[in-house]
């Protein structure tokens, strides 16, 4: 029997779109593993470096790492290789939830889409900094009280923004049309798109925090050195977060193909 879980047939309650969110996960986990793995280990090139390095990674870029030429490349590069394999996986596990074999097509044409896919990203960054930087230039309170404010903007935004990936690597639209159909899907359901994402995210966090606390109780009972401990507490870790990426784009893809549908009921 094909299983098909994309694109939909009818719209769903949040619960369903959780629940198929779920389902898309479980059947795609084996085959989009390795990329999520490492476009992982990719994005985090800058933090490998520094740890060779002997310095301690920071949430932020440092004065230090920015004028760093080595550390700006591998940053850029991880970023860029993180971002093509993540879309080769969203494609593959397109593929996978429609019923449709895999190949290695998905590689090739996240490759093919990349210029694309920067651009996107770019311009969505360009406008979330937009909104942040203007109160940083206020003085206290009113920097605080203007920095909440616009953080919740920019949230807005991102929500609203969010599933302009999917549509140009799944609907193949231009640039700026995949950030317009963005804006034109979360019309109207952004609560949705933002109560999905975040019973995700807090599913995600849960099992992270979970799995770590559990592998550091484990370990020292194991008698294991502190070099070894590491390197599994890190494989954990590393195994973790690629299957938080999954299930995150699986949760994307069935709100895309949501929303794409109650857009078409609409007459949109």
């Amino acid at each position: 029997m094909t299983l098909s879980l994309y694109p939909p047939v009818r719209p769903r309650t949040l619960a369903e779109l959780l629940d198929t969110s779920l389902k898309i996960f479980r059947v795609s986990l084996p085959k989009c593993l390795p990329y999520a793995s490492i476009a992982i280990l990719f994005g985090q090139l800058s933090t490998l470096y520094d740890l060779a390095r002997g310095h301690v990674p920071t949430m932020m870029p440092t004065p230090l790492e920015l004028n760093d030429p080595v550390w700006v490349g591998l940053y850029l590069l991880g970023y860029l290789l993180f971002f093509t394999l993540w879309m080769a996986m969203l494609l593959r596990q397109a593929a996978v939830a429609a019923g449709r074999p895999p190949g290695a097509r998905d590689l090739l044409e996240a490759l093919k889409q990349t210029p694309a896919v920067v651009a996107i990203v770019l311009i969505g960054d360009a406008v979330i900094l937009t909104l942040i930087s203007p109160p940083l230039a206020l003085i206290q309170p009113y920097r605080q009280v203007g920095l909440a404010v616009m953080v919740l903007v920019a949230f807005y935004v991102l929500v609203s923004l969010s599933l302009a990936l999917p549509a140009r690597m799944l609907t193949r639209k231009g640039v700026l049309h995949s950030l317009l159909y963005s804006l034109q899907l979360t019309r109207g359901n952004w609560w949705r798109a933002a109560a999905l994402y975040a019973i995700s995210a807090s599913i995600i966090v849960t099992v992270w925090l979970l799995t770590a606390v559990i592998t550091a109780m484990i370990l020292p009972g194991a008698g294991r050195s502190d070099a070894v401990a590491r390197a599994i507490m890190s494989a954990v870790v590393l195994a973790v977060g690629a299957m938080g990426l999954i299930f995150f784009t699986a949760t994307q893809l069935t709100l895309f193909g949501d929303l794409e549908l109650r857009q078409t009921a609409r007459g949109g």
